[in-house]
């Protein structure tokens, strides 16, 4: 923005003559200047000037002094100081008097117009907020009235396009034209058929002693140049008779527009004041010409209403003919009937001698019948035809429709088919059958007996042959869905292993002989709810409770071991499968009991050795290899001894031995374990606490194993975790478990590491240097399961968080 008024208040003479004379002006600003403070604070009261340029140091009133004085009054007018070097603390004081900003003499232009450019911001903005709110409040008047022009333009082309009268839209069209325009008089012409006059197709008002032309010649009139151009004529004369229109026809003012629908001149439409020295302005062009677009097509949707009625009426006929045919192809879902159902139904909608019905093989490369009328239905059926012979492939191969009145001399038609069937294809009409936009077959009409076949055939024999495609496409694939059903049924049935099926509602739908053997069901369980007919409480769980991720062991009666897999069937139900692993627990309790046997004879020899490797020293002196060996011994042997006794207690809690119950306040069993490993913790530098919560509860179990897999936890979070970093224990439980948290700061678990690590021997890819057997977690899992828990992992990368579950009644 230019032409602001800045004011330089200064006491030098040449900076003042500089700023206001040459400077200053350049950039388009006026000036006014003082050489004291006193002068200058009297200009800002008197002319308000957009910017003051205040020197710091003033004779008699400073420019600290003007700036106070400023704040005194309210004056708000922005000041950018003028100091010099080493005056910086004095501008700081100036800032905090309301300053905007301040500037080191001696000063450039560059650096005297960025200055002012900052302190006349806010200003500018101020001003240009008042301009744009102006301009807003003038816009918001425009739109309003424009707005109004057009809901009153919009509801006037509704209500003309609802008409289906010639005459009352006419009557609608000229009123709305005077209306909007505010004319004396509103005329139509039409185009004649010959194209050469525009003849008066409706006229309203008009002074009286005037006699308007009945027609215009295009050619020669400015009528006829504005259907022949497409562009309004607007014009108006208040000199003389006025503007002259025809014989004795004169008006003071015209606007002429075309009446064009889809690009094509139908007539004009016109308005005129014929005494009135009122000219029509390009609003009232632009109002017209919309009009004009709703009449011509009001016009033409009159002129058209009443032979579209006819034809309608027509059409209903075929329609209902269609929709019965229709009705009667889509009954049924057997494949057989509804082919002939579909075929018999085409065969009476045409006088014709033949159909056929032919549909794509699997390959998609030839055709084969399925039904046919007219001709030997023996001898077509072992006809097989390439989708690159004949009109029928072509159809199929292309998805367009064909038909021939003169097949005999047709390109595409194959003599073979005739020949082989003694049938003489005079006449033909040919569609595509089409599935989810795929063809899949086609549909011939051969001599047609009532003349020939035409685009309303065509017409007829599409609509068909989409019911048609439907009614043979739903045919085939229950008759696919039926024999999958019936496949599937079998292989259930005769599974070795047991399998339910339930719906949405939790019917059961399927059980197969296995599932009806092993849980002492009859077939009349089917279509009952689950919770009626089947016994295990765990199965029904299983078939109504909310599904689990992970599969499930359980026990049958009979004391059969199984693991269950369910998962849902989308919008039907739910599946049960279950596999007998009665014989791998078994293997597995050998395997317990053996490791168990192994582990306990182990332990006398290495027990031994152990202690020999203790007494070499008091056997007689030892050299230093000697003495290196014998520690190495020693080593090996309480390695192998806590190998061996981690297996055996791993055994132990496998096979149940050992496994007394009792009352276990798990919250002490987490304090001693704390206390205990505190001095572990401290000599690795990090800090071990407990913390409990909720109602931590008593649970039933082996108090001695509990501490051991609550150990385990803390010493392999000790072992993992950062010096100078905290292990935390957390004790919380409800009515029904309690949890034991042990969170620390480590490294984290791998992913690939977290679905193996509560295995006998697993060690993960990055435990550093720290060595262990792969025991420690294998029995926390065993402990857990032992006590009806579970245990898991939740790893980051900034630490781990293993989660010990108990049930409060030992039951999980």
């Amino acid at each position: 923005m230019s032409g602001e008024t800045i004011l330089i208040v200064d006491d030098s003479r040449e900076i003042v003559k500089h700023l206001t004379e040459y400077m200053l002006p350049t950039f388009g600003y006026q000036t006014l200047y003082a050489y004291d403070g006193q002068t200058g604070l009297q200009l800002i009261r008197e002319r308000n000037p957009d910017l003051v340029l205040l020197d710091l140091h003033l004779p008699e009133m400073t420019g600290t002094d003007v700036l106070q004085q400023m704040a005194k009054e309210s004056l708000s007018t922005p000041v950018v100081l003028m100091t010099g070097y080493g005056s910086e603390q004095s501008a700081i004081d100036a800032f905090r008097l309301g300053a905007k900003d301040y500037i080191i003499k001696p000063f450039t232009v560059d650096e005297i117009k960025e200055t002012i450019d900052r302190a006349l911001v806010e200003p500018r903005l101020l001003h240009d907020k008042e301009d744009l709110a102006e301009q807003l409040r003038r816009a918001k008047l425009e739109l309003s009235r424009q707005a109004h022009e057009m809901g009153t333009l919009s509801n006037i082309g509704k209500a003309i396009a609802s008409l289906l009268s010639v005459d009352q839209v006419l009557e609608r069209v000229l009123e709305a034209a005077t209306q909007l325009t505010d004319a004396e008089e509103s005329i139509i012409w039409k185009l004649d058929e010959s194209g050469e006059y525009l003849l008066v197709y409706g006229r309203k008002n008009g002074a009286k002693g005037q006699t308007e032309p009945e027609r215009f010649l295009v050619a020669d009139s400015q009528i006829g140049q504005v259907l022949q151009t497409g562009r309004p004529w607007r014009q108006s004369r208040s000199s003389g008779q006025g503007i002259k229109l025809g014989d004795d026809y004169y008006a003071r003012a015209v606007l002429f527009v075309p009446l064009k629908l889809r690009g094509v001149p139908l007539g004009v439409l016109g308005v005129n004041n014929l005494v009135a020295f009122r000219s029509f302005s390009k609003q009232d062009e632009f109002l017209l010409s919309f009009l004009a677009d709703y009449a011509a097509i009001a016009l033409e949707n009159a002129r058209v209403f009443q032979a579209a009625d006819q034809a309608l009426a027509g059409r209903l006929v075929e329609l209902n003919v269609l929709g019965e045919i229709t009705r009667t192809i889509t009954s049924t879902l057997e494949l057989e009937e509804v082919v002939r159902l579909t075929i018999t139904q085409v065969h009476d909608s045409w006088r014709i001698e033949a159909s056929s019905l032919w549909w794509l093989d699997e390959s998609g490369q030839s055709l084969k019948v399925l039904a046919n009328v007219g001709t030997p239905s023996e001898t077509l059926s072992d006809v097989r035809l390439p989708v690159d012979k004949g009109i029928a492939g072509a159809v199929a191969r292309t998805g367009k429709w064909i038909y021939s009145n003169d097949v005999a001399t047709h390109p595409l038609h194959f003599r073979e088919a005739d020949e082989l069937t003694g049938f003489v294809t005079r006449s033909l009409l040919c569609v595509p059958l089409v599935f989810r936009r795929q063809v899949v077959g086609v549909m011939e009409l051969l001599n047609k007996l009532d003349g020939d076949f035409d685009d309303q055939d065509v017409e007829r024999a599409l609509s068909i042959a989409s019911a048609v495609a439907i009614a043979v496409s739903n045919a085939l694939l229950f008759r696919e869905a039926e024999t999958r059903k019936q496949h599937l049924e079998a292989t259930l049935e005769h599974n070795s292993s047991p399998i339910l099926i339930t719906d949405a509602r939790g019917r059961v739908l399927l059980l197969n002989q296995e599932a009806r053997k092993r849980l002492h069901l009859a077939p009349e369980a089917i279509g009952r709810p689950v919770a009626q007919v089947i016994h295990p409480p765990e199965v029904v769980a299983l078939l109504t409770e909310p599904l689990l991720e992970t599969a499930v062991e359980l026990t049958l009666p009979d004391g059969s071991v199984w693991v269950s897999r369910v998962a849902p069937i989308p919008g039907h139900g739910r599946i049960l499968i279950l596999q007998d692993i009665t014989h791998l627990r078994d293997l597995d309790k050998a395997k317990d009991h053996f490791v168990a046997t192994v582990s306990h004879d182990m332990r006398a020899p290495l027990t031994q050795i152990r202690e020999l490797a203790r007494s070499l020293a008091g056997a007689g002196d030892l050299n230093e290899t000697q003495d290196r060996i014998a520690a190495q011994i020693l080593q090996a042997a309480e390695k192998m001894m806590g190998l061996v006794d981690g297996l055996l207690e791993l055994a132990k809690v496998n096979t149940g031995l050992e496994q007394q119950s009792q009352p276990c306040d798990l919250l002490e069993i987490a304090t001693e374990v704390v206390e205990d490993y505190q001095i572990q913790a401290l000599s690795r530098r990090v800090t071990l606490v407990l913390t409990a919560e909720g109602n931590k509860g008593v649970v039933q179990g082996n108090p001695t194993q509990l501490r051991r897999a609550v150990s385990n936890l803390v010493d392999n979070a000790i072992k993992f975790s950062p010096e100078n970093e905290m292990v935390e224990v957390v004790v919380s439980g409800d009515n029904h478990h309690v949890l034991i948290k042990v969170c620390d700061k480590g490294e984290g678990i791998a992913e690939s590491d977290k679905p193996y690590i509560f295995e006998t021997f697993y060690r993960g890819k990055d435990v550093g240097g720290d060595e262990g057997s792969g025991l420690g977690l294998a029995l926390v899992y065993s402990i857990a399961e032992a006590h009806g828990g579970k245990i898991w992992v939740e790893s980051e990368n900034d630490g781990s968080t293993f989660v010990l579950e108990l049930p409060v009644d030992g039951k999980p």
